[in-house]
Order: structure tokens, then sequence, then C-alpha cells
């Protein structure tokens, strides 16, 4: 594989396994990698990290590692969750925005407040659904 935009492994993930899944197999994996927001490569290896440390008698995060196994959270809160990222996301692009426009002197950085107001409701309203606060 070669080719300018190709992002180089950090040292420590230099190393690759190919799997091959069918295209039921794959777009279960792609579906489900992307409610947790997360590439479908990025998933794999978490699921098969936290897999192999699970047989291997590890806890789940031990050893600094991540549990991809079944979700802690209710389906209202997965719910919740993906919908905060898409919130939170569209948020911090207009606050980068009026950041850069404020660097330029175009905006005055007052003008930030709203911006800054508004992902601060969406991050309340976010820990209220995930510590069971919130309307679920």
């Amino acid at each position: 594989m070669s080719g300018s935009t190709q992002q180089l492994a950090p040292d420590s993930r230099s190393r690759r396994i190919d799997t091959r899944f069918s295209n039921a197999e794959l777009a279960l994996v792609e579906k489900v990698a992307g409610w947790r927001g997360l590439p479908p490569s990025a998933f794999v290896r978490g699921a098969a990290l936290a897999a192999a440390k699970r047989l291997e008698g590890h806890g789940p995060d031990e050893e600094g590692g991540t549990s991809f196994g079944p979700s802690s959270l209710t389906a209202d809160q997965v719910l919740v969750v993906d919908a905060a990222r898409v919130d939170v996301k569209r948020v911090g692009v207009n606050l980068n925005q009026l950041t850069r426009l404020s660097h330029l002197g175009v905006v005055d950085l007052g003008m930030l407040a709203p911006v800054v107001e508004q992902l601060a409701e969406h991050c309340e309203r976010l820990v209220d659904a995930l510590g069971g606060r919130g309307s679920q």
C-alpha cells in the first residue's frame, strides 16, 4: 500500500493483521463501530483485545485496555450519547469558526459566549443522561 495521503501507524501499532468479512459481517461491524463513534478498524482492534484479555483472565480495563464488549449503557443512553456527539461536534465547529474570526479581528470574543453556553448545555444533558439523572 503506497500513497501520499496514507497515515503511518505509530511505532506501537506498526503490525497488521488482514481480516476478511462477508458483506453482512462487515455491515454489522461498521454499524456497531458507528454507534460507538469509531472507525471499523479501531472497533475490531478493541474487540479483539478485549476478548483476548478476557480469555487470558484480565479484567476489561486492566493494563490500559478498553472494553469493547457489550455496553453498560442502556439503549436510550446510547441514543443520547450519539445525538450529543453530533450536537457537540456542530457547536464545536461553530466555536472554531468564531475563534478563527476573532484572531483575525473580525469577531469580538464576546460573541463566543452563546456558543460556549450551548456547548455547556449539551455537556450537562449528556452527563445527566449517563448519570441517570436525566429523562430516559
